[in-house]
């Protein structure tokens, strides 16, 4: 796009004071969001339209209060509202239902959480130093401070899960040539089970540290797919299961520096036969200049984690390459993830 094309453009748009202005109160907007999913409204507003005095009760909150907040959601088209103060669910608003598929109310509730936030205020920090800024406001880095507030690694499990569905992360790709699948670092193996339950010639393995198994065999039976399933506990940087068709790495590689995550891919390919598979559900950022809203949550990476990032597909080719593998497609699976398809080097498969 030229100068003047970005000129014309920006003309027919908000004033720049305007649009700025937009942009930041739009932080206000999310957190209006995040509060509406972390009580349930949409779930109180699932059945129809309600008096706002009928919703605060039903999901304890102060009528005056809710009733403003669910005002300034109504700009952002989550809720409408109605005459004497009811308000109306919008299609917008139902992805925040706890009981609808795709629901999206606890990775909302997720972005909402204090220990969440907390970080996102030292962004300059990080951006002046190049360094992860969860410690220095948590106490502790990531993972520890998970294991450490186990009610908020509750909340970041569901959170992440209802990101990494079976549906957004496989969407259509054909598993009917294999024979055993290996979830890395499936957590409680809510992905696997779905993922079983839909490919019932399929048997699966799945590993990840043994706190994060924990639950791991009560989904599992709770699936109906138990019978089907081994659970493996371990660290992914020393070793992983043998015996695969296929390998599954979903949302784990954005957390690691390329060092990190060459070591963990390399870890994979050591288990692997030459015949077998290797997928990675992330998402994948453009090597071009092309919007996408993986672009701002890479600052998420830079603040959270020490070195980890989103990638563009050169990014990971560079990766797998390093790691012995070659990198056969990319297939967007959702509107946010992306499946890497990668085979070992001295594969055939093309």
């Amino acid at each position: 796009m030229t100068v003047n094309e970005m000129r014309a453009g920006a003309s027919k748009q908000s004033p720049p004071a305007t649009a700025i202005i937009e942009s930041i109160v739009g932080a206000y907007t999310a957190q209006a969001i995040c509060v509406i999913a972390r009580l349930g409204v949409a779930d109180a507003l699932a059945n129809g339209p309600r008096s706002v005095e009928v919703i605060a009760r039903q999901v304890g909150a102060d009528d005056s209060a809710l009733y403003r907040v669910l005002r300034a959601v109504g700009d952002a088209g989550v809720v409408a509202e109605l005459d004497d103060r009811r308000f109306v669910l919008t299609p917008l608003g139902e992805v925040l239902r706890s009981d609808v598929p795709g629901s999206l109310r606890a990775w909302a509730t997720l972005i909402g959480m204090p220990f969440w936030q907390r970080p996102w205020s030292e962004l300059n920090e990080a951006v002046r130093t190049g360094e992860t800024q969860f410690g220095r406001v948590n106490g502790m880095r990531f993972f520890d401070y998970l294991v450490e507030n186990p009610d908020d690694a509750d909340v970041f499990n569901a959170g992440f899960t209802s990101m990494y569905t079976s549906r957004n992360i496989i969407g259509g790709y054909d598993l009917t040539r294999f024979g055993t699948i290996v979830d890395i670092g499936g957590g409680t193996g809510i992905v696997l089970a779905e993922i079983l339950s839909t490919n019932p010639h399929l048997r699966g393995v799945l590993f990840d540290t043994p706190t994060a198994v924990a639950g791991a065999e009560a989904e599992l039976s709770k699936a109906g797919v138990a019978d089907r399933c081994q659970v493996v506990s371990g660290d992914v940087h020393d070793s992983v299961p043998t015996g695969g068709d296929v390998y599954l790495l979903s949302g784990v590689i954005h957390g690691s520096s390329d060092d990190q995550a060459v070591e963990i891919l390399s870890t994979c390919r050591a288990a692997m036969a030459d015949t077998a598979c290797l997928l990675i559900a992330e998402t994948v950022l453009p090597d071009d200049s092309r919007p996408s809203i993986g672009k701002v949550m890479d600052l998420q990476m830079l603040i959270f984690t020490d070195k980890g990032r989103f990638r563009t597909e050169a990014e990971f080719r560079s990766l797998l390459q390093r790691a012995d593998f070659r990198t056969v497609r990319i297939v967007p699976s959702s509107d946010m993830v992306s499946l890497v398809e990668a085979v070992p080097n001295s594969s055939k498969t093309s």
